[in-house]
């Protein structure tokens, strides 16, 4: 986000901080609530336009979201509308804002449950398995299938592998994925985790499994390079033959033989 969406977007998620440091316990609910609206604005543009409209006041959206969510829990609905008020740049930057919000209300949740480390491992184990399953993966990130048909399928696969938290969270990224990939939701949800973690998410394939000294070696030296810690998410993946494979969000440091290889044939080639 650019301009004013930014400042706001920062605006909203200190005032969501706010709100959950006195109840935490709620904050599930607040997600949901907050989840809702986004898919109503996600559903109805004319509603977007007028909540992010420069020339309407701020009470004149904070009193329209008020009508839309008459009757919700009254926290998330005060917390939307104080969201609404604020000046958007951008018809969608208000909706993607209130996703976020919602998705780290749901974290919030299961920190306080002192899951949130158990749902970073399993998110990331679900993204394993669909990188390793194509049809899986095409059924899940299908954006045009039937949602309840792609909710039905992730609980039948996974609802008896993870916590409860990480399957509502499942539930959410396959049923409104938002234009987004399968994956690419799953690692946008777990870089949230990270960051209410403190941590950086750092992404490892190897040619074979790392020895627990390995892994706290790396850790360690990317932990001094990027100057915070790291969650070092590792998966093997045999064809990358030896080496590994680091991505950083959108930077990628790529040591495999396999790179190394189709590197020097297509030098050869040239």
């Amino acid at each position: 986000m650019l301009g004013g969406s930014a400042v706001s977007a920062a605006q909203a998620k200190k005032d969501l901080a706010g709100v959950l440091a006195k109840g935490p316990k709620q904050a599930a609910l607040m997600g949901d609530e907050l989840f809702a609206l986004t898919d109503a604005l996600d559903g109805d543009p004319a509603l977007a336009r007028a909540l992010t409209n420069p020339n309407r006041t701020g009470a004149a959206k904070e009193l329209l979201v008020r009508q839309a969510m008459a009757g919700h829990f009254e926290p998330a609905v005060d917390l939307a509308a104080r969201t609404a008020s604020l000046r958007w740049s951008k018809d969608g930057d208000l909706a993607d804002t209130l996703e976020v919000m919602a998705f780290d209300a749901q974290l919030a949740a299961a920190q306080a449950d002192k899951l949130l480390q158990k749902v970073e491992a399993e998110l990331f184990d679900v993204d394993v398995v669909l990188r390793n399953n194509r049809d899986l993966r095409t059924a899940l990130g299908d954006l045009v299938a039937e949602p309840g048909a792609k909710t039905r399928l992730v609980e039948r696969v996974f609802a008896a592998a993870v916590a409860p938290q990480t399957m509502n969270l499942l539930r959410r990224v396959v049923s409104h994925p938002r234009g987004r990939g399968i994956r690419y939701s799953l690692q946008y949800v777990g870089a949230l985790v990270a960051e209410r973690r403190q941590r950086l998410v750092v992404a490892v394939t190897s040619a074979a499994p790392l020895s627990d000294k390995q892994s706290t070696a790396l850790a360690k030296h990317l932990a001094a390079g990027y100057g915070r810690q790291v969650q070092l998410n590792v998966s093997v993946d045999h064809s990358v033959i030896g080496g590994l494979r680091i991505r950083v969000g959108d930077e990628v440091v790529d040591g495999s033989l396999l790179t190394r290889f189709t590197e020097l044939r297509r030098d050869l080639a040239a």
